[in-house]
């Protein structure tokens, strides 16, 4: 079924990068909305049965087992594979809420490049926000407006809702967690129309993330300055 909620109808595309994930599978792709045309999956090699257990509820995700180098390289990955107008990326840990997804796709439906969830705008929020990472979001955020005039509340998060097009104007390169960082770097630096919405981030549902607050902070510290460097040099 297609999504013609606004009176359009437009393909859409769900990407999803999955490592070790089995024990939240239940949690998440059994309520993927039926208006989703596309579920495309990158897994990262899981050894936990994380694909099976995929196929069990949703038989028509395509599952890819590229055995992508991080996040970043995983999403790229997907974003290659998925066929939608619209390409939506989110994660597989249950952090994210599917009613959500219209926020995200009316922008893009209504001329938007890009939408992007804000857990800074009001109704948005996290419960799996530390002190350290809240922190950081705020110094990096700080960092990238400053440098670029621009006036986004969120550097670091995975859910987001594209045009195709925008994608490949983006044309990231990063591999891992700091993929977030550098698309939104690169949406303000290609000049896309960018609408940020509230998103509240739940926590994990079960499993550790692998995410490293100090490791990839640096990561995503350098993808910042590299960036600003590069657009300096041109």
């Amino acid at each position: 079924m297609k999504l013609d909620i606004y009176n359009q109808v437009k393909t859409i595309s769900v990407v999803i990068p999955t490592l070790n994930e089995v024990e939240n599978i239940k949690h998440v792709f059994p309520n993927i909305p039926d208006y989703i045309d596309e579920i495309v999956v990158i897994d990262g090699n899981s050894q936990d049965g994380t694909k099976e257990e995929i196929l069990k509820f949703r038989p028509d995700a395509r599952i890819y087992s590229n055995k992508p180098s991080g996040k970043g390289d995983a999403l790229r990955q997907g974003f290659a594979k998925a066929t939608g107008d619209i390409v939506i990326m989110m994660d597989a840990d249950g952090s994210h809420r599917f009613s959500e997804f219209p926020l995200l796709i009316e922008p893009v439906l209504n001329g938007h490049d890009v939408a992007k969830g804000s857990r800074f705008l009001p109704n948005g929020g996290s419960a799996d926000f530390t002190a350290f990472r809240r922190f950081g979001n705020k110094v990096f955020v700080t960092m990238v407006n400053t440098m670029y005039g621009s006036n986004i509340t969120d550097l670091c998060y995975g859910y987001c809702a594209f045009k195709k097009e925008a994608i490949q104007k983006m044309n990231c390169k990063s591999s891992g967690f700091e993929i977030e960082t550098e698309q939104s770097i690169r949406m303000i630096k290609a000049g896309l129309k960018i609408k940020e919405v509230p998103s509240y981030e739940d926590k994990r549902i079960n499993g550790e993330s692998n995410l490293h607050a100090f490791r990839d902070g640096a990561r995503i510290l350098t993808t910042i300055v590299k960036e600003f460097l590069e657009r300096e040099h041109r």
